[in-house]
Order: C-alpha cells, then sequence, then structure tokens
C-alpha cells in the first residue's frame, strides 16, 4: 500500500469556523490516522470554540478512532467546551454500542462525553501545560 492509497482510505482534519471547530472524519478512521488525530485535537482545543465532530462519512472506525472520540470528549469536558457527535453512521454507532458507551436514543447528535457512565467534572486544565 502506499502513501496515496493510505490518504485516500480514509482521514481526520480540522475545518475552522468562526463560531465552531469542526473535526471533519471520513473514510476509514484507524491507527494510521493517529498524527491526523492529534494534530486536530490540539489545534481544536487550542482555538477554546465548542467542538463538532462529523463522522457522517466514516465507513469503518477501529479502537484507535473510537479512543480518539472519547479523547475529544473528555479533553472538550475537562476544557468546558462542547464536544457533539454529528450524524453518525451505523459504522460509528454500532462500535459506539457494542463498547457500552453512551449513545442517545435519537443516535443523530452526542452532546455528551462517549462515556459509560457521566464522570465528575474536572477542574479545567489547558493542553498547552
Amino acid at each position: 500500500m502506499t502513501f496515496t492509497d493510505e490518504a485516500q482510505a480514509g482521514g481526520i482534519a480540522l475545518v475552522e469556523r468562526t463560531d465552531v471547530s469542526v473535526v471533519d472524519m471520513w473514510g476509514e478512521i484507524d491507527i494510521a490516522l493517529r498524527n491526523e488525530a492529534s494534530a486536530a485535537l490540539a489545534r481544536a482545543f487550542e482555538r477554546d470554540l465548542p467542538v463538532v465532530v462529523d463522522t457522517s462519512r466514516v465507513t469503518f472506525i477501529d479502537s484507535a478512532g473510537v479512543a480518539f472520540l472519547v479523547q475529544l470528549c473528555r479533553i472538550g469536558r475537562d476544557e468546558g467546551l462542547r464536544v457533539s457527535l454529528h450524524r453518525p453512521p451505523a459504522a460509528v454507532l454500532d462500535v459506539l454500542r457494542m463498547l457500552d458507551l453512551d449513545v442517545p436514543p435519537d443516535a443523530t447528535v452526542l452532546d455528551r462525553p462517549v462515556t459509560p457512565t457521566a464522570p465528575t467534572p474536572a477542574a479545567p486544565h489547558s493542553l498547552a501545560g
């Protein structure tokens, strides 16, 4: 497999809008995207705006992708920022439900942390240190 093939298989990118940071995810979300995931996560929280994770074009997600979603939600909660999951497809919902993670009944928008139980709020911290 070439780098081009990997890039076409899936991706994660941050779309900076004036009122929200959009973490756009598409295709196959797996460990090969860890650098893209780290960059999107860091930049999203540097902006100090609500975060929308658009998973509408995700066709596959592995444990690394789920871990990324959980990390986004936990850091967002810790920073006091709203993180929502936009239009999750069956590929995402099935994995979240299989892992017994918190998925709303209507399964259209996830406005709370992707965790098995509601954690107690932690003191805010900064990604910068």
